[in-house]
Parts: structure tokens; C-alpha cells; sequence
């Protein structure tokens, strides 16, 4: 039976882009996130009897103390998604870019109670100079690496075309586009396997054939149907199942009623009615529960 991780991105309202393609950074918009909208996969996890691994940008930690600490207590894993979410994470000076990390650490550890096992970088863009700072730490893994070339097309020609806020998006290389598809060991460089790594890199799942990324942000919108052939196809190749999630996913329009802000990517996701988006995440969270083996991130063999 292969293995499968739910987790989730907790990358706030505050951190979509406008209409116009701007980064909002916009008050109250976190709150209403963890308040309101973060309650739905919760109780969605709740209803399924699995744990998940929530990544947390850390500016969001102390506003927030009593739910996480909820969530920790209640058997699921708090990983780190840097301080402030920079985007531009592989581009700062190397003090800058450690602080990030260290900052985010240094606050979550603390609330946790104990060390913090894992990092995902902000927009699935990772160097190896971000590994060396999670080597740094004693992390035990990364889960940035995000090999899907269709979705690295489309951010490209997002950025090139429609992006006016440049800052929003960093691509990988494509180089690094051709690595393991399973949890592996990193060597001495991201795609290279090395059984006496210190980190293990999990992957973003990529679903084979269409070469398309196993995230519910980017399947929603092709349906039940087509993301469930993608499960197939990722258990039939042996393929671990990182299935990843973003919070603003479970955003009801009544959450963000009477605001000015206009929400590039939310919005596309709530044209989906939000009774419709819980029944294809009740479907598919049963079926990877009944055909795998659910697993935290920080307890993933490699």
C-alpha cells in the first residue's frame, strides 16, 4: 500500500492578488482566514478521523497561538512556510533568506512545544541554499520540489502576460524539473538521491502521463472525475501521494461580503459553490484514506 500525506498550505487571504494582479496585503484578511475559513478543513479532517501538516508563515503565529496549539495538541504537524511568505525567498541575500527560516522556527517551535520536522518554500521555489539552512536546523525534510512542467508553463506564462506584481512569482529551473518522483535523500544537489542525506525531499506528486501537479487548487476546476484518475494513476506507478491543499480553498464568498478587495485566485476558486468544493474534498479524502496508507509528512519513509 503506498503512502499518502494530507497537508496544507496556510497562505492567508492577505496573500492572493488583486484583480489587477497586485499582492493585496490588506488588514483583516488573515483573521478571517484562521476564524472563519480554516474551521472548514478542520472539521473536514474531523470528519475523516486523519491528521494533516499545516505549513504556517510565521507573522501569522502570534495572532493565531490558540489554534495551532489546538491543532498540535490534537495529533497534527506544524511545518514551517517561512516568516513572511516572500515569494522572492531564493533571491534574498543570505542573511536575509536565513532569517526567514530561523525567525519562522524559532516562533513555531515554541508555541509546538518541541522541533519542527519540515519546510515548504513559497511558491514550490527552493535553492540549495535554503537546504543548506534546513540542514542547519536538523530539518528532516523539504517538500518544495515541484516537477509538473505543465504547471511550470503556465506560472511562467502567467508571469510573462498577466502578472504586474513581478514579485509574486519565482520559477525553478527547469533543470530541476527532472528529479525523483518519490521521497528521497537529497545529495549534494536538489534532484540528486544520496542514501546518506540528512533531508528527505517530497516531491510535489505529480500525476504521470499529464505531467500535472496532485494539488487540489489547480484539480478543483477539472472536477471529481479527473482528479480521481489522477489518484489512480499515482497508485498505479507506486507514487506517494502528497496531496496538497490551500486554505483559501474552503473560502465561502459570505466570508469576504462587503469588502473592496478583488481576489484573483479566490475568486476563480468560489465559482465553485462551496457545499460542491466539500463534497469533492469529502470524496476524495475517502478515497485516498481507503486505498493508501496516511501518513504526517515528518513520519514519510524514504
Amino acid at each position: 500500500m503506498v503512502q499518502a500525506s494530507f497537508n496544507i498550505d496556510l497562505d492567508t487571504l492577505a496573500d492572493d492578488v488583486d484583480s489587477h494582479t497586485w499582492l493585496i496585503r490588506a488588514d483583516g484578511l488573515p483573521a478571517i482566514t484562521y476564524n472563519r475559513v480554516l474551521p472548514r478543513f478542520i472539521d473536514l479532517l474531523d470528519r475523516h478521523g486523519v491528521t494533516a501538516t499545516f505549513f504556517v508563515i510565521g507573522r501569522d503565529i502570534e495572532a493565531n497561538a490558540a489554534v495551532l496549539r489546538q491543532l498540535a495538541e490534537a495529533g497534527h504537524e506544524l511545518a514551517n512556510h517561512t516568516m513572511h511568505h516572500d515569494k522572492q525567498l531564493v533571491n534574498l541575500a543570505a542573511d536575509d533568506l536565513r532569517d526567514e527560516i530561523v525567525e519562522c522556527d524559532s516562533r513555531l517551535s515554541r508555541l509546538a512545544g518541541g522541533p519542527i520536522a519540515g519546510f515548504r518554500a513559497p511558491g514550490y521555489t527552493v535553492t540549495p541554499r535554503v537546504i543548506a539552512v534546513l540542514r542547519s536546523l536538523g530539518y528532516r525534510y523539504d517538500t518544495s520540489l515541484n516537477g509538473s512542467l505543465a504547471y511550470s508553463a503556465t506560472k511562467r506564462l502567467f508571469k510573462a502576460v498577466r502578472l504586474q506584481d513581478k514579485s509574486y512569482v519565482t520559477c525553478q529551473p527547469v533543470a530541476d524539473h527532472f528529479g525523483p518522483r518519490n521521497p528521497y535523500r537529497m545529495g549534494d544537489s536538489l534532484t540528486r538521491r544520496d542514501p546518506a542525506g540528512t533531508i528527505i525531499e517530497i516531491p510535489v506528486s505529480v500525476i504521470p502521463l499529464v505531467h500535472y501537479p496532485f494539488v487540489t487548487s489547480v484539480l478543483l476546476p477539472f472536477g471529481l472525475t479527473a482528479t480521481l484518475w489522477g489518484l489512480d494513476r499515482l497508485i498505479a506507478r507506486g507514487r506517494f501521494v502528497n496531496c496538497g491543499f490551500h486554505v483559501n480553498e474552503f473560502t465561502d464568498p459570505a466570508d469576504v461580503a462587503g469588502r473592496s478587495d478583488r481576489f484573483y485566485y479566490t475568486s476563480k476558486l468560489m465559482r465553485t459553490p462551496l457545499a460542491e468544493r466539500m463534497r469533492y474534498f469529502d470524496t476524495l479524502i475517502a478515497a485516498i484514506k481507503a486505498r493508501c496508507e496516511v501518513v504526517l509528512l515528518r513520519d514519510v519513509a524514504a
